[in-house]
């Protein structure tokens, strides 16, 4: 990892500011096109500064890296969406159509996408990137869509605009929906906003629906730990008889 910085970091440097994102898209280019899981992983970081060099090529090589068999490969492409996005906004009309991408991994990578929004004024934008894909059944996606983008970032980072719309998609009858929009609280944000958290999680009290459930225990069960009268009460109002960790 080190190394990898460094020979990063000495590209970036040596690249001069005239006629610089043509070098970072011939350099990037170089680099996603090798075999190496390193290669990539480089090349994922410089090609996305030469976005704007190629746009049409630029995206080829994301998705090539982006659905690499290696997840770390995978993890710096994820990465270089996020970048491109908060760099070009235009990128955007891509993003959202590679929201329905076939490939999970696209997906997931395009989850990572939303984070390029880090002003007020541009959540609606992150959110109409998230909101195909609170459908979506992948655990490879819901993984780190709910309970890490949703709850670790923008709950984290903008609590009021993020438990508002929460609210908003536990209107729609998708277990998937529903299992991310109670998962965004199993994490610091649920911690830190004990009571939004379970004016939320009361909406779903009487869902059905077993993947609903278990991720209501298990929410509860992690939020117990640390505000273990607030989580009694609420059990107690609403019928529960133990809390219990499920995973």
């Amino acid at each position: 990892m080190k190394d990898k910085r460094f020979v990063i970091k000495a590209i970036i440097n040596n690249v001069s500011d005239n006629n610089a994102a043509r070098e970072f898209f011939k350099i990037g280019s170089f680099f996603c096109k090798r075999k190496e899981k390193v290669a990539k992983e480089i090349g994922a970081v410089l090609i996305w500064r030469g976005y704007v060099f190629n746009p049409e090529k630029v995206k080829e090589f994301l998705l090539s890296v982006a659905n690499d068999d290696n997840w770390e490969v995978r993890e710096y492409a994820a990465g270089a969406f996020s970048n491109i996005l908060y760099h070009n906004k235009d990128f955007y009309k891509t993003v959202i159509k590679w929201a329905k991408h076939p490939s999970e991994n696209i997906r997931r990578a395009v989850v990572f996408a939303a984070v390029a929004f880090q002003e007020k004024k541009d959540l609606p934008k992150a959110f109409s990137i998230l909101e195909p894909l609170m459908f979506d059944n992948s655990k490879y996606v819901r993984k780190i869509l709910g309970h890490f983008i949703l709850g670790s970032y923008f709950g984290s980072k903008f609590p009021k605009e993020t438990v508002s719309q929460l609210k908003k998609w536990s209107k729609i009858h998708d277990e998937n929906v529903r299992w991310n929009i109670i998962m965004a609280f199993r994490n610091r944000f649920g911690n830190m906003y004990p009571n939004e958290t379970l004016e939320v999680l009361k909406l779903f009290t009487g869902d059905v629906d077993l993947v609903v459930k278990k991720a209501l225990m298990s929410t509860l069960a992690f939020l117990n730990k640390r505000h273990s009268l607030l989580v009694e009460k609420f059990m107690r109002d609403y019928g529960f008889d133990v809390v219990r960790e499920i995973d």
